[in-house]
């Protein structure tokens, strides 16, 4: 996975740029708040999401590649008075916990930052093996057709502008090329991080993803070891054609 993305001033900005979407921490947090036993959710990043479900009392633990972001989620639950959040850097493709959940989210098509068709079947079998007898794995996935019928650009294009109210500033710009064979959408991303209207910083990194087809992901959960596989179509989150959310039941 490209946890390596996420470091530093991208780690330190995530939630600015993210700040207006709620969708998905409404949907996880209304489907987990019924629920017993543990949780964990993987690809956790800032703990976006992951916070509002422990602030309901919900036991949930948070896995994530990249050490930065982990340390700010762990730093927002200490501020905002969330106690005993366990976190755990790993891998997604490759994770041992030496422990089993009731239930296990990956949210907002982060399990699309596999775009290796070994690692995609190691992180199911992870999941598998982390999973209770009857526990369940809820993911959405989505398919990017903007850039799908754009196949490819050659140029940058602003995909966000945040300021604060310090008048600090991050202008996120991105190029792509699509791979339709293979599905993946081979990103590069520019940052540009300003203060008081001077550029400070520049990163330029790259953070592909790649797209299932709905029968194709269903396929991928039956060969994974899951008994039942849903798609769970009341989901706000579940758009046909575009945005899938599937539930998979060991």
């Amino acid at each position: 996975m490209q946890g390596d993305h996420y470091m530093g001033l991208v780690a330190e900005w995530y939630d600015d740029w993210l700040s207006a979407r709620h969708d998905d921490i409404d949907f996880y947090s209304s489907y987990l708040a019924g629920l017993k036993g543990t949780v964990l959710e993987l690809a956790c990043g800032t703990g976006r999401i992951l916070l509002p479900i422990a602030r309901a009392g919900v036991e949930i633990h948070g896995l994530d590649g990249s050490h930065d972001m982990l340390r700010i989620l762990t730093a927002k639950a200490k501020a905002e008075g969330v106690p005993d959040i366990q976190v755990h850097q790993q891998p997604m493709e490759s994770f041992d916990i030496g422990r089993r959940f009731d239930t296990i989210f990956v949210a907002s098509g982060s399990f699309q930052l596999l775009t290796d068709p070994t690692d995609i079947v190691s992180s199911l079998s992870c999941i598998y093996r982390h999973l209770e007898d009857g526990g369940s794995f809820v993911t959405d996935v989505f398919i990017p057709w903007d850039e799908i019928a754009q196949k490819g650009s050659s140029v940058y294009t602003v995909t966000r502008d945040n300021s604060r109210p310090n008048r600090d500033r991050s202008i996120v710009q991105e190029r792509f090329s699509v791979d339709l064979a293979k599905q993946i959408v081979f990103g590069t991303y520019r940052y540009e991080f300003y203060s008081d209207r001077h550029l400070v910083s520049c990163i330029i990194n790259d953070l592909n993803i790649r797209w299932f087809w709905k029968d194709e992901f269903a396929r991928l959960l039956k060969e994974a070891g899951f008994g039942s596989v849903q798609l769970l179509t009341d989901s706000p989150l579940y758009e046909e054609s575009s945005s899938f959310v599937f539930k998979a039941v060991k």
